[in-house]
C-alpha cells in the first residue's frame, strides 16, 4: 500500500530559512523536522536541517515574480485569479497521488483552486490559517474551501470565522504554536544590574510598538530605572527601513534601544538577557510566536489583551494590558520592575506553562491528530 505523502505549501512570500522566513517557516522547520512531509516554497536555504528531498521549490512561486505581480498589482478577480494558479500548481498537481494530502499555510485562495483540482487524482486539502486573512475570501472561494478541513493558530481564529462564516466549514482544529526549548533556554539568574524590557517581533504599526516607546517614555519621567530593547525589523531577514521604523527611530526615549532584526542564537541570547517581555500589540494579534519564544526562557509576559495573546497567558505566566494605553503599559511595567520576587515567580509559571502547553512537540503532537484523522 502507498504511503501518504504530505506537501505544506508555505506562502509566496516566505523563504523556507531560518534567518530570512517568517512565522510559517519557523512552525514548518520546527513541526516538520522529524517527519517525512515536503516543504513547498518559493526559495529557501539548509538552515532548518532538512534534507534537499524533502524541499521542493515550486517554479513561479516567488512573490517577486511576474505570475504574483499580475495578481497583486491589479488586483485580479478571483475566477482570473483560480485560472492563472492553476498553471502555476500544476507541477505540484503532477507529484500528487491517491491519498496524498497538501496542506496549505495561510492561503485561503490557494486553498480553493487546490481543492477543486487535487481531488481529481484523489488527493486532499487542508488550510492552516495563521492570521485572518480566511474571513475576507470572495464567495467563490468560500464554496470551493466548504469541504476543506481547516485548522487555526487559535481560539480567537477559529471564533472569528465561526462568526463571520457561521456553519460553513465542517472541520475545525486548533493547533497553537510553539518554541523550541533547546534554542530558547529559561536563564538560570538574572541580571540585577538595571532590568531590560525587550519586544520582539516585525516592527509593522499594529504590534503597537510605539505604544511600548510611549509607555517607556512615562517611565523615564518617572525616572524609573529601566531600559528597553526592541529586536526587529519591518520584514524578516534583510529587510529594508520603511516609514514606521523610521517614525520609531525618532520617536524612541533615551532608555530604549532598536537593535535590528535576529533570529536563532542571537535572539535567544538577547531574550535571556532580559527580565520583562512585552507585546503591545493593538490588533487582534492571532497568537504569535514571541510571547511563547519568551515563555521558554522564562520571562514574564506583559501582553495586550487581544486576539489570542490571553490564550497563551491562560495557564498563567504574564499579565494582560488594555491594547493603545501607555498608560496603563507603563502602571503595569513599573509594578514589575520594582517587584523582583512577582517578576521571578511569573517568570517560573511562564516557563512551566511553555514546557506543559507549547513545546514544538506538542505542537507536532496537535498537528498529528488533524493528519490522522484524514488518513485513518
Amino acid at each position: 500500500m502507498r504511503m501518504t505523502t504530505i506537501y505544506h505549501l508555505l506562502d509566496e512570500r516566505e523563504s523556507f530559512s531560518e534567518r530570512d522566513g517568517g512565522a510559517i517557516s519557523r512552525w514548518a522547520g520546527n513541526v516538520l523536522c522529524g517527519g517525512d512531509e515536503i516543504v513547498v516554497c518559493p526559495s529557501y536555504d539548509l538552515s532548518w536541517k532538512f534534507p534537499s528531498e524533502r524541499i521542493y521549490q515550486l517554479p513561479r512561486w516567488d512573490f517577486s515574480g511576474p505570475i504574483h505581480r499580475l495578481v497583486y498589482r491589479h488586483r485580479l478577480p478571483w475566477k482570473l485569479q483560480e485560472v492563472i494558479y492553476r498553471t502555476v500548481f500544476r507541477p505540484l498537481l503532477q507529484k500528487l497521488k491517491e491519498g496524498d494530502i497538501v496542506y496549505v499555510h495561510n492561503r485561503p485562495q490557494y486553498a480553493a483552486v487546490l481543492a477543486t483540482l487535487a481531488t481529481r487524482v484523489g488527493a486532499r486539502v487542508v488550510l492552516h490559517m495563521h492570521n485572518s486573512h480566511l474571513v475576507k475570501s470572495s464567495r467563490g472561494q468560500l464554496a470551493a474551501l466548504r469541504n476543506v478541513p481547516v485548522v487555526f493558530c487559535s481560539e480567537f481564529l477559529r471564533r472569528e470565522a465561526d462568526t463571520a462564516l457561521p456553519n460553513h466549514f465542517q472541520k475545525t482544529w486548533v493547533v497553537y504554536n510553539g518554541a523550541d526549548g533547546s534554542l530558547f533556554r529559561s536563564a538560570e539568574q538574572r541580571s540585577r544590574s538595571t532590568p531590560t524590557v525587550i519586544f520582539t517581533g516585525r516592527l509593522q504599526p499594529y504590534k503597537g510598538v510605539h505604544i511600548l516607546m510611549e509607555a517607556m517614555r512615562i517611565l523615564q519621567a518617572r525616572q524609573v530605572d529601566v531600559k528597553c530593547m526592541i529586536v526587529g525589523a519591518s520584514g524578516f531577514g534583510r529587510s529594508k527601513g520603511t516609514r514606521y521604523t523610521r517614525h520609531l527611530r525618532r520617536l524612541k526615549p533615551e532608555n530604549t534601544e532598536l537593535v535590528g532584526y535576529k533570529s536563532g542564537e542571537a535572539l535567544a541570547s538577547l531574550l535571556g538577557s532580559a527580565d520583562i517581555f512585552c507585546a503591545p500589540s493593538i490588533f487582534g494579534d492571532p497568537f504569535p510566536l514571541a510571547p511563547v519564544e519568551a515563555m521558554a526562557v522564562g520571562l514574564p509576559v506583559v501582553a495586550s489583551n487581544v486576539g489570542g495573546l490571553p490564550e497563551a497567558l491562560a495557564y498563567g505566566g504574564g499579565v494582560l494590558v488594555p491594547p493603545e494605553d501607555p498608560e496603563a503599559l507603563a502602571r503595569v511595567l513599573e509594578s514589575l520592575l520594582g517587584d523582583l520576587r512577582r517578576r521571578e515567580e511569573l517568570g517560573r509559571e511562564a516557563y512551566a506553562c511553555f514546557k506543559s502547553h507549547f513545546t514544538w512537540n506538542n505542537v507536532r503532537n496537535q498537528y498529528q491528530r488533524v493528519v490522522q484523522s484524514m488518513t485513518s
